[in-house]
């Protein structure tokens, strides 16, 4: 059963649950993650055993099939969708790939708003690189953006991570389409937001200096929290905090601190790089202790996604420093292979980011009246508020029409003059 008080989600390329975990924390209920990578959706399993899971090509999936699989998990589903959520892979786009205006990946960005549109959610979000909005690329999004706009608000955000308590300097492009209203970015000063209320930076030495506990060439993947080292940092508690775990037997379990064995000569290389450097000959990044780590990528290659390497042992970063340094808890787990659990990091959207975004929606559902919301599910893209014209232009020519004994002639004297008219009028029961 669905709980009345959870809003309802469909995540599409759900990865390896970075944004669904954000939105599960802020009061959102995951319906079901889509995801065409087994071994990804291996991990979603992991953690979120009673989410389903399909691990289908979006392409291959209908809006109607998606909601039938969701009435059959909730009989007494009435239909809504809060959200549709997701970040259609952006190698196409991203500046440490090859940025080919042709390649096929680039085109899921109109796939994701064709089955957005279909499902019909209030709102959707859609994460990427910040190179989307290249003028290069116009030809797609130029595309995407016309059919949004016949269906929502529109608004576009340029995110940076570090502003929302994730030790990194991460910046993503987000689109948030709404039903409802344009939707302003999560405010960087609001204290829901940060770790502490003063002071919402948080650094590299405040993600994982606590793990430094962890014997330095450990090759055990698994340990147990020990009394003797104290309590964890204030920053691991914060996120066990804002995304607890239900499982108390695994509330002191870290996995992922299985650590790479280097050659001695590389291990000298790492040691003479100093913090904020690259070391020359593998491009890799020495974490500065009291800045940000650099963004977190999901490949493996010297020139673009070498993992950095600690600020004070001669060493990458393990499994578990990258997902604190992306604001993944401690219960996560990322599974055995360092490969993948990097990659899956990388190719994630950071909890914190996400959770901020989804307070964000959360707040302007909350706000909207069922009265209002009953009046715009009446609406169709050609017709909103009785206008042939696109939401955006409705939102600022109509929003007074909003409140109760609206009167015809008020609305016909708004248009008065412009070169849109009224089309239908739509009596909305305001008891």
């Amino acid at each position: 059963m669905l709980s009345k008080s959870k809003k309802l989600v469909i995540s599409l390329f759900c990865g390896v649950v970075g944004i669904d975990l954000g939105f599960q924390s802020a009061g959102f209920e995951v319906a079901v993650a889509i995801d065409n990578n087994p071994k990804v959706l291996e991990l979603y399993r992991i953690n979120f055993p009673d989410t389903l899971v399909l691990c289908r090509d979006i392409s291959d999936i209908s809006a109607a099939e998606i909601r039938e699989i969701i009435q059959n998990k909730y009989p007494d589903w009435d239909g809504e969708i809060a959200a549709v959520i997701g970040g259609p892979p952006c190698q196409g786009f991203s500046v440490a790939g090859k940025q080919d205006v042709n390649d096929e990946r680039s085109q899921l960005v109109i796939k994701f708003i064709d089955l957005v549109v279909a499902l019909n959610p209030l709102m959707f979000v859609m994460e990427n690189v910040p190179a989307i909005e290249w003028k290069k690329f116009s030809h797609i999004t130029s595309n995407a953006i016309t059919l949004i706009e016949e269906h929502y608000f529109l608004s576009k955000w340029l995110l940076t991570a570090s502003d929302y308590s994730v030790p990194q300097k991460r910046q993503r492009a987000i689109w948030v389409g709404s039903k409802l209203a344009p939707v302003n970015a999560p405010s960087r000063s609001d204290k829901r937001f940060s770790v502490r209320e003063a002071i919402p930076k948080v650094s590299v030495f405040d993600a994982i200096a606590d793990l430094s506990y962890i014997p330095i060439n450990s090759q055990t993947d698994t340990w147990e929290w020990n009394s003797e080292w104290g309590e964890k940092g204030e920053y691991a508690q914060y996120l066990e905090k804002i995304f607890p775990n239900s499982s108390s037997s695994q509330k002191d379990i870290i996995t992922g601190c299985k650590a790479t064995v280097h050659t001695v000569a590389t291990q000298q290389k790492y040691a003479d790089t100093k913090p904020g450097k690259k070391e020359p000959t593998t491009w890799a990044y020495r974490l500065s202790m009291n800045a940000f780590s650099p963004t977190l990528r999901a490949g493996s290659g010297n020139r673009t996604s070498s993992r950095p390497i600690h600020y004070e042992q001669a060493r990458v970063i393990t499994v578990r420093e990258a997902a604190r340094l992306h604001s993944f808890p401690d219960w996560f787990n990322f599974g055995t292979s360092k490969l993948a659990a990097h990659k899956a990091i990388g190719n994630s959207v950071p909890p914190l980011l996400a959770y901020a975004i989804a307070k964000t929606l959360s707040i302007q559902l909350e706000q909207q009246s069922p009265r209002r919301k009953s009046a715009l599910k009446t609406l169709s893209a050609s017709s909103f508020f009785g206008l042939t014209h696109a939401p955006n232009f409705a939102y600022r020519e109509t929003v007074s029409f909003l409140i109760p004994s609206v009167r015809v002639e008020e609305a016909i004297k708004k248009c008065s003059g412009k070169k849109y008219s009224l089309r239908e009028i739509i009596f909305v029961d305001d008891s």
